[in-house]
């Protein structure tokens, strides 16, 4: 009823109850808008759900930390938001109501508002959204999987794609949960191309929530990832510190597999390997990193015969060992004789091309990253070389590494063509893989 029948009526004491006691309070409107959710319609009817969002929107602008404190991402930030004094207002509404414990209905398109507004910093509407993520996908183990899809597609359309402003732990997280739970392909795609933009700030732990089993499909989503990751960058010479940070990355994973994981298959190691040798390659100087997880993969699997050992080993290039590491390797009893003797001439090779550097510089100033000398264990050198004289291997053939002299070519193709011989056999003269200039077409990367 309206004034003009009675006064003092339901509806008047209703308009004065929200503008008094509702309006004015985060916590109330919150509660009062979680309670409306059977009465949508209604609330819609007399325009209440506008202006709810409008009380909460303007409160959030005035004090964006009621939306939570924002989740940093790796490097500190060094501006933090200070709201000024004279503008916080509820004081008394500190230890606030979460907007996450708002049904999908009415969060979602309260978010939406709330960035158009543009009144709030945006780094505090992502922290809501990654905390409503959480609550009801990433922790919510009872919740039927129909329901979460349906909130991690609604995340997937709400989060921005700037790069750095999402933690990459939740982007890895979101974007298994959006494969597990069969999501649309929109929201698939979405959170891999958020991932691959910024792989190169993601740690080895990330890239163990992608290939937690260590199955075909986990290892395909790793490779989809890092493909993604390279076709976002073109210009060779301002993205080579990236191409480093994932090489180093890819290398660090790889040894983290080998020493967490003992059931670990073989095939699964090799496949990693061959991904994390095709990133190195025309990236990295040295590939220490992968000798490293080969080791370990042999320590904890120590009953592989010689030929599996041997398969294990294929993804190790010994031309690209450093002083340290080529010392390391050819005292390293667990690696196969064959490796051994490949590791020994690498060496040899190292010394005269470093000879023959310092014959041809003269006087000048080796850099210290490039220069390699001779081993100091004269007598260990010494005793390999009488042992490799004196043994006769397979009829008196020894299996080297046969070094082609190839054309310098930019670290952007090498990348190309080596992802285009991962199928095939990992031999250099076994690789028929020819790489022809094309027009670039723009990829489509597809998360299964």
């Amino acid at each position: 009823m309206k004034e003009e029948h009675s006064t003092d009526n339901l509806l008047g004491k209703a308009s004065s109850f929200l503008e008094t006691r509702v309006l004015p309070s985060w916590n109330e409107t919150v509660n009062a808008l979680r309670s409306g959710e059977k009465s949508l319609d209604k609330l819609a009817d007399f325009e209440l759900v506008d202006l709810f969002f409008d009380s909460l929107i303007e409160k959030a602008s005035y004090d964006p930390r009621l939306l939570g404190e924002p989740i940093k991402n790796r490097e500190k930030t060094t501006s933090e938001y200070r709201p000024n004094p004279r503008r916080r207002l509820f004081d008394n509404d500190w230890k606030s109501e979460d907007l996450i414990t708002l049904p999908l209905r009415f969060y979602e398109p309260l978010m939406i508002r709330a960035m158009e507004s543009r009144s709030i910093p945006v780094e505090y509407i992502v922290t809501s959204i990654c905390k409503y993520a959480k609550k009801w996908v990433l922790d919510a183990e009872d919740s039927v999987s129909g329901k979460k899809r349906e909130v991690v597609e609604a995340v997937e359309r709400l989060l921005p794609h700037k790069r750095g402003l999402i933690s990459c732990e939740f982007l890895f997280k979101t974007l298994k949960h959006s494969i597990s739970l069969e999501a649309s392909s929109e929201c698939r795609n979405g959170f891999g191309i958020r991932v691959s933009k910024q792989l190169d700030m993601a740690k080895p732990t990330d890239l163990k929530i992608l290939t937690q089993g260590y199955g075909e499909k986990d290892i395909q989503l790793v490779r989809t990832v890092v493909t993604s990751f390279y076709s976002n960058y073109t210009n060779e010479e301002e993205d080579v510190s990236l191409f480093v940070k994932v090489a180093k990355l890819l290398e660090e994973f790889l040894l983290l597999a080998a020493s967490e994981d003992a059931s670990l298959k073989l095939e699964a190691f090799v496949a990693l390997g061959e991904i994390t040798a095709a990133i190195s390659l025309g990236v990295l100087r040295y590939s220490d990193g992968i000798y490293r997880a080969v080791d370990v993969f042999l320590e904890r699997h120590g009953y592989l015969t010689e030929s599996e050992k041997m398969e294990a080993c294929k993804v190790l290039d010994c031309k690209k060992l450093s002083r340290q590491g080529c010392e390391e390797a050819a005292k390293n009893q667990r690696l196969p004789l064959r490796v051994v003797v490949q590791v020994f001439f690498a060496s040899q090779l190292q010394i005269r091309d470093t000879v023959a550097k310092e014959i041809k510089g003269g006087e000048e100033k080796v850099d210290e990253e490039e220069e390699i000398g001779v081993w100091s264990d004269e007598d260990e050198t010494e005793k390999m070389s009488e042992k490799l004289l004196g043994m006769e291997i397979e009829s008196h053939e020894c299996v080297v590494h046969r070094w082609k002299k190839a054309k310098k070519v930019s670290v952007w193709r090498q990348v190309k063509r080596k992802f285009g011989c991962l199928t095939t056999s990992s031999s250099d003269d076994a690789c028929t893989c020819d790489v022809k200039k094309s027009k670039k077409k723009k990829i489509h990367h597809h998360y299964k």
